[in-house]
């Protein structure tokens, strides 16, 4: 006995995300055809990018010189070369389109309400946050002018910290690689191995996941390649000038889809930042608890009628279902905590062992027959059908729950032919793919072979008209290609798909390389910035018993803290004033003397001075201040002199 679904008690889904998406992926789709439509891969093309990246990266690596004073050479070397040139340029472009994409993959999932999976969304959202350290980090390794303002607003945002010292920031202006050469060594180590966790991270995304999709398909994968192959052709990739001494790094190009939070060091303060960046991320990572879909209840599975044939577990998108052994024999055993009530399982099941709450049945009579029954996806908009056609409407939830014994009944006793009406991506990831392989007996259960394919018609969400309904209705059965009767796929173009992922990539070239003003060339810039050793205020002799091991002068137990005095020349004027203390747990090592300041005074005198011991002092007078690259005041020789170029 035949049964199939009431019309009227299938509830309708109002995921209005879900229907614009499939509006909006509809253009793409006349050229790439439904099947290779990039807007239904993000995540294949967002491995894909991190995949290439990682590949270019390899290569250009192995003509690249780790040590910090022929990093900049190296990478010009490696631009000056035609081939390692562009893979430069594919590596850079490559990187940042693995951020548009993971944006848009995020901003789909949240679109469309997909959040079943909470520990996918978390681990992509992190996987977002390492990616964008990545690029930072490899930005660093150039070793250029940006180099030197990235490391400088890293300090920055850092020095927030008490445990980090600001005088990092004057090192990084300063190019001194005695401080900033371990820097460089870490943002290498960390541009390795962050690229290597983010392969973990993937694998922890997709793990819970049933049937993942990890690529793309090969000729879309194809054509990816040719598009970033030659938009970094024609946009070969620069560096910015080498790493300067002693200069404000004024004018730096800016990569926006790396660099978009430091620009907020332009706006807001360091705890804003660090306020901004916590709040976002913490935002980001709860907000599927509130928009996180409302599933269906759990299906229900009858035992005695389960045949164990393993269909409805093979064919279960969210792997809800296991083949396990109950009172002696094989059955199918559902987890509810996985299943999302999408009944897909209830299409493959031959002996109607599955039932759902919101897909109740009825035995299926011998009637006088329609021309049309037509069986709607649940995410479809309300159908409109021809005056001329008399239709007979089945809801589901998805239309891998439509049974192929109820198609068959209706083709024998109740319609001339049978029409479907679904997602031209499924909510369900592989409801409407399993359907067509069951209409083209790729797939159990299949529609038996002597029925005439062309009695059978699929019709997409962008494809549908009620014309066409009514055409197909009149249309004389007879045999044609089953792929037309049931695919929905439009005929690929293949070099309008290349042409077009090549504009759109080239869209984002734009933003790779903007030109950004952190310091503003019309201020006068003080910078102070050395280490000091102040005079020792107390002494401590050594207590170890071994005479190898005492040391041959007393140890110091403490050293004096220092005060730093800024005025401005003749007029005595103060304008800056600051203790600093020697570091260590008992203040018996050196300090980092720091400071930044923005002046109108044309000259400066600097005072340091130490508050106990021996109350040393240097002084610095008549300090010229001029706008531009900013003057900087170091310690050379144990005296205050201005650095200049070669310093």
């Amino acid at each position: 006995m035949n049964q199939i679904i009431s019309a009227d008690t299938i509830r309708k889904e109002r995921n209005k995300g879900h229907q614009i998406f499939q509006r909006i992926a509809a253009w793409p789709g006349r050229i790439f055809s439904t099947e290779l439509n990039p807007l239904y891969h993000l995540g294949g093309i967002t491995i894909l990018m991190f995949i290439i990246a990682c590949i270019s990266g390899i290569y250009i690596f192995i003509f690249y010189n780790i040590n910090p004073r022929h990093a900049w050479d190296s990478v010009e070397a490696i631009s000056n070369n035609y081939f390692n040139g562009w893979m430069r340029s594919i590596h850079r472009y490559s990187s940042d389109l693995l951020v548009v994409f993971i944006l848009l993959h995020l901003a789909h999932t949240l679109f469309t309400s997909k959040f079943k999976r909470l520990i996918s969304w978390i681990s992509g959202v992190i996987s977002f946050l390492v990616v964008v350290t990545i690029g930072v980090t490899g930005y660093i390794l150039v070793w250029d002018q940006k180099a030197k303002l990235t490391g400088y607003l890293t300090a920055k945002l850092f020095s927030g910290l008490r445990i980090f010292d600001p005088a990092i920031m004057g090192a990084f202006l300063l190019n001194d690689l005695t401080v900033v050469g371990g820097f460089f060594k870490v943002a290498l180590f960390g541009h390795i191995a962050l690229s290597l966790i983010t392969v973990i991270i993937i694998w922890i995304h997709v793990m819970r996941i049933s049937k993942p999709k990890i690529l793309p398909p090969k000729k879309l994968t194809l054509y990816v390649c040719i598009a970033i192959g030659i938009i970094s052709f024609a946009f070969p990739v620069k560096s910015d000038p080498a790493v300067q001494l002693t200069n404000l790094p004024a004018q730096t190009t800016f990569d926006w889809f790396y660099y978009f939070g430091y620009y907020l060091m332009k706006i807001f303060s360091v705890w804003q930042n660090w306020a901004i960046m916590i709040g976002s991320g913490l935002i980001l990572s709860i907000l599927p608890f509130f928009m996180r879909r409302k599933d269906r209840p759990p299906v229900r599975i009858d035992l005695d009628k389960c045949d164990g044939c393993n269909l409805c577990s093979y064919d279960c998108p969210y792997d809800a279902i296991d083949m396990l052994i109950y009172n002696g024999e094989r059955k199918a055993i559902l987890s509810p905590e996985k299943c999302v009530g999408c009944t897909i399982c209830i299409g493959s099941c031959k002996e109607h062992a599955i039932t759902h709450s919101d897909f109740p049945v009825y035995e299926l009579l011998p009637e006088s027959k329609q021309n049309v029954t037509v069986f709607t996806c649940s995410f479809f908009p309300e159908a409109l059908f021809p005056n001329d056609v008399n239709v007979k409407e089945y809801k589901v939830p998805c239309l891998g729950s439509v049974m192929i014994k109820d198609v068959q009944q209706i083709l024998d006793n109740n319609s001339e032919k049978v029409a479907f009406l679904g997602c031209e991506d499924c909510y369900y990831r592989y409801g409407k793919n399993w359907a067509v392989d069951r209409m083209l007996q790729k797939r159990p259960p299949a529609l038996s072979k002597r029925y005439d394919s062309s009695r059978l018609r699929l019709f997409t969400l962008n494809q549908y008209k009620p014309e066409l309904l009514s055409e197909f209705s009149k249309e004389t059965n007879g045999k044609k290609d089953k792929e037309s009767q049931v695919k929905d796929f439009y005929k690929v173009k293949p070099v309008l798909a290349v042409l077009m992922l090549t504009a759109f990539f080239a869209l984002f070239v734009p933003f790779s390389s903007t030109t950004v003003k952190f310091f503003n060339p019309k201020d006068k810039t003080l910078i102070v910035n050395f280490k000091y050793i102040s005079s020792p205020t107390a002494y401590e002799k050594s207590t170890s018993t071994m005479k190898h091991m005492q040391s041959a002068a007393p140890v110091v137990k403490s050293r004096s803290p220092v005060e730093l005095k800024i005025y401005a020349s003749g007029s005595r004027k103060l304008l800056y004033e600051k203790q600093y203390t020697p570091r260590g747990l008992r203040h018996d090592i050196a300090m980092f003397i720091f400071t930044q300041m923005n002046i109108t005074e044309d000259k400066v005198d600097v005072e340091l001075k130490e508050t106990e011991g021996e109350k040393k002092e240097l002084i610095l007078n008549n300090i010229p201040v001029k706008p531009g690259d900013g003057t900087f005041v170091i310690l050379k020789d144990g005296k205050l002199v201005v650095a200049k170029e070669g310093t």
